[in-house]
């Protein structure tokens, strides 16, 4: 009985070690696929993140070459060189821009030193005549006027942009709108001291024409009180002086 147990102990071993040894090539199989799915899993992520920035790469590529193509579309021509003859520059321009300071008549009339040597553009009716230059037959003078203040500033404007000046402002008559640009001189150096401005551009805003005086008998009516009340007080005056006598 004994040797039976002995036996029996025996092979129950044995049965447990030989199952021990067969799960040993299973459970390393196991791990070394384990491992190379991980590192399949990696190599695939990789592979992908690679893939997406190229993608993001081209999409962007793309997208600057439509909007290029765009953009010479709308323009329908490429960009004009600077030297182009076609970039022109307007005269007459309003002061629209930093190189340009646009000052009224009045500004310049009673201007300080911030004004001096400074480019300047001002709008006036010209008044009064033209003056001519002593010792210098290709200037002149003339008189802008602005009609809202009265102020006025002299011009120092070359003859030949006389001929844009259809009418002299006087009396009855409205003179020609000019708008200048030049160099305003608080006191000129070359012209005795006076304050002026050396037009450069000169341009005709609107033409002068005349105007008749319209009689409005109300523009009488306060001299014509006033010459009433004057009356009526001097014979009252009269008439109580002979009374005292």
């Amino acid at each position: 009985m004994h040797v039976s147990a002995n036996k029996l102990s025996r092979t129950a071993l044995a049965a447990v070690l030989a199952a021990a040894v067969a799960l040993v090539p299973v459970g390393v199989a196991f791990a070394v696929d384990g491992d190379g799915s991980s590192a399949g899993s990696v190599s695939n992520s990789d592979s992908t993140a690679t893939a997406d920035k190229k993608d993001v790469s081209k999409a962007r590529v793309d997208a600057a070459a439509a909007d290029a193509a765009k953009g010479e579309s709308d323009n329908g021509e490429a960009p004009k060189p600077v030297d182009n003859p076609d970039n022109s520059i307007d005269d007459g321009q309003t002061s629209d821009n930093s190189f340009l300071y646009d000052a009224s008549i009045a500004d310049l009339a009673g201007a300080d030193s911030y004004y001096d040597k400074q480019t300047v553009q001002v709008t006036g009716e010209v008044v009064g005549e033209a003056i001519a230059v002593t010792g210098d037959a290709d200037h002149a003078w003339i008189v802008l006027r602005d009609s809202d203040t009265g102020s006025t500033v002299t011009v120092f404007v070359r003859r030949s942009d006389l001929r844009k000046i259809d009418t002299y402002g006087t009396y009855g008559t409205t003179g020609t709108t000019l708008r200048v640009r030049g160099m305003f001189n608080l006191a000129c150096s070359q012209h005795e001291g006076e304050s002026d401005v050396h037009a450069q551009v000169v341009n005709v805003v609107s033409t002068g024409y005349e105007h008749k005086d319209v009689f409005n008998v109300e523009d009488f009516a306060p001299g014509v009180v006033a010459l009433a009340v004057g009356i009526v007080l001097a014979l009252v005056f009269w008439r109580m002086r002979e009374r005292s006598r």
